[in-house]
């Protein structure tokens, strides 16, 4: 060969992997954010939504006319009532709900895939369980504007939905459908379905402790690791979790989060939605609670169980307020001012962080709304009359640090960013002072 023609294609050859190399670059930037090409939205919801929440009835309507451009009379829902254990009664309780913030009947339908039967129809729904499978049904499902996951088991959706991994053809035209500017929402299974991958069982002691499995422990009392396994991975921005708050979850979606490789993790509160707006790469915050968002890009963990982990930034926002997820930047609502002068003296060490909305005390009432600029979180778990082990959470603030505090609709509402958390394990001893007989016989 010539030399020219050698140092051609040399030359050609070099170029071509330039050009692959700025595709894949763009290719994986692309499924990184999973925003820039995805013209739907999600209304993901923490579990245990009323039937009086307005503001999530109202919200998904409102993004499933935005579709097509139609009215909320014209709209075409479709109820997936698959994870419940008595689906048409559980499809038939959000029907009802849709209906009355101004759907129209004859526009909603329940799809037939299920696995179990309910008792209180004459059908047995459990013969639905190869339903995804209908050509039929997925192309009708193409039609739809909206597409709602009820309650209930989150494995149930994916054995439904899922052939060895892959889409059947119901979840195919969901997925076209969303890619297109549709909108989906579910609660609780209906929300741990929306990342890849989901979380299936597990509690935050046990994650810390003992770490991840990739086995089905839900129901098992002596395993409470972290169950991780396929979701359906509508939101690709990173783990999602639900009744969040209310059950203590930030220690297992810390934890899952980060043996997954996901860098952000987000945990909704129940009775409240974050919606995804894929658009303008936001999530908003709707309902009665919050959104806790847990960034893993600076985090230092230990190889080994029980956990320590350090410089874990922990956020929490409510209603109106925003996350914009490329930037990681907030926008708090004008309601909300930022503290300038908090409002309560330093708080005592919180001894069940992982109690009943014992988090969102420790961030807001306890740190960017006192005195403290450390406030701490115990967890701990007795193994004898006199000892146990658990860990101490430390809560902290940085330069980065911003508290806001106001009232929307007459209701209290805070937002606490850029909080630093460290997790160290710990061991507890017990000590009894002895009262002495004398002592006892005054009472």
């Amino acid at each position: 060969m010539a030399k020219w023609k050698q140092v051609l294609a040399v030359m050609t050859t070099f170029a071509l992997c330039a050009v692959l190399l700025v595709q894949g670059m763009q290719s994986e930037s692309s499924a990184a954010t999973g925003s820039s090409e995805t013209k739907g939205s999600l209304v993901i919801v923490g579990g245990a939504l009323s039937p009086d929440n307005k503001e999530v009835y109202d919200t998904f309507l409102s993004l499933a006319k935005d579709y097509r451009n139609k009215t909320k009379e014209q709209v075409k829902i479709g109820i997936m009532p698959t994870a419940s254990s008595v689906p048409i009664q559980s499809a038939t309780a959000y029907k009802e709900d849709f209906i009355r913030y101004g759907a129209n009947e004859e526009n909603i339908e329940i799809l037939p895939i299920a696995v179990s039967d309910d008792s209180s129809t004459p059908e047995d729904e459990s013969t639905w369980a190869d339903g995804a499978y209908d050509e039929e049904l997925a192309e009708d499902v193409s039609r739809y504007d909206a597409i709602w996951f009820v309650g209930g088991d989150q494995l149930d959706y994916t054995d439904a939905l899922l052939n060895g991994g892959e889409d059947t053809p119901v979840l195919s035209s969901i997925r076209g459908i969303y890619h297109n500017g549709a909108v989906l929402g579910g609660s609780s299974a209906g929300a741990a379905i929306m990342s890849d991958p989901m979380i299936g069982a597990g509690t935050s002691v046990g994650a810390l402790s003992h770490g991840v499995t990739d086995e089905d422990n839900y129901g098992d009392a002596d395993d409470n690791r972290v169950f991780l396994t396929q979701g359906l991975g509508f939101f690709e921005g990173g783990m999602v979790d639900q009744h969040f708050l209310k059950r203590g979850r930030f220690g297992r979606l810390i934890v899952g989060a980060w043996d997954a490789g996901n860098e952000m993790g987000y945990g909704i509160d129940e009775n409240s939605a974050m919606v995804v707006h894929n658009e303008d790469q936001s999530i908003e915050v709707i309902g009665e609670s919050g959104l806790v968002i847990v960034d893993l890009s600076e985090a230092k963990k230990t190889t080994g169980f029980p956990t320590a982990m350090k410089d874990v930034n922990i956020s929490y926002i409510e209603k109106g307020d925003r996350y914009f997820w490329e930037s990681k930047t907030y926008e708090i609502t004008e309601e909300k001012p930022l503290i300038e002068e908090p409002y309560y003296p330093e708080s005592a060490t919180n001894t069940g962080i992982f109690g009943e909305d014992a988090l969102k005390q420790v961030l807001t009432y306890d740190l960017v709304d006192s005195d403290a600029v450390e406030a701490i979180g115990l967890a701990y778990e007795l193994t004898s009359e006199k000892k146990g082990e658990g860990f101490k959470l430390a809560f902290q603030e940085t330069g980065q640090t911003k508290g806001y505090w106001g009232k929307i609709d007459g209701e209290e509402s805070y937002a606490a960013i850029n909080v630093s958390l460290d997790i160290t394990p710990m061991e507890v001893k017990l000590k009894f002072d002895k009262v002495k007989d004398k002592k006892m016989e005054k009472f």
